[in-house]
């Protein structure tokens, strides 16, 4: 049985329901100050709108009102876990990816008696960057913010960022000879 949920009923339902949602985050593990609990909430909220559209019983009689409530706690709890596993394999996509980066970083640039050679070249180094490949370098280089934190300052997915950095690293392949030197 496939049912809509309707703006007339929606204030409704969440204000019955959306405490599922926070029993399953609580049963997980996953506290208000976690890095991702509003996306959890999110994903958890929907597979409880999910829940309620596919639930095979009708919900006005009381008997399947606490069967809907194990139902969508179930739903929602495993949405949760996947988003967990999958935040887990970013997250070692993540290490791996910045084990790369710093791997293809110019020892000069880490090297501190290099410095004054970095500064005079950044101008051009940035030119030949697009905007936000700019943003990126002066966050991660200057205000040395990790990925999640100039994602939520750029206002993009973290995916994004990774992006950026990817493609800054390439264009700033060029500058290692010189940096070597």
């Amino acid at each position: 049985m496939k049912r809509q949920l309707t703006e007339e009923l929606e204030h409704d339902f969440f204000f019955v329901h959306r405490s599922i949602v926070y029993g399953v985050l609580r049963k997980c593990g996953i506290g208000f100050n976690h890095p991702d609990y509003d996306d959890y909430v999110q994903v958890g909220l929907l597979k409880l709108v999910e829940a309620y559209e596919t639930f095979p019983s009708d919900l006005n009689q009381e008997a399947y009102f606490y069967q809907f409530t194990g139902f969508a706690f179930q739903k929602i709890r495993w949405a949760v876990i996947d988003e967990m596993r999958k935040s887990i394999k970013n997250g070692e996509r993540e290490l791996l990816l910045g084990e790369t980066l710093d791997q293809s970083l110019p020892q000069a640039m880490i090297e501190p008696d290099s410095d004054w050679l970095i500064w005079e070249l950044l101008p051009s180094m940035m030119d030949c960057l697009a905007p936000k490949e700019q943003l990126y370098l002066k966050d991660a280089a200057i205000e040395q913010l990790s990925i999640s934190e100039i994602a939520k300052k750029q206002g993009v997915s973290r995916k994004t960022v990774y992006e950026w950095r990817k493609r800054t690293a390439a264009k700033l392949a060029h500058f290692r000879n010189v940096l070597e030197h």
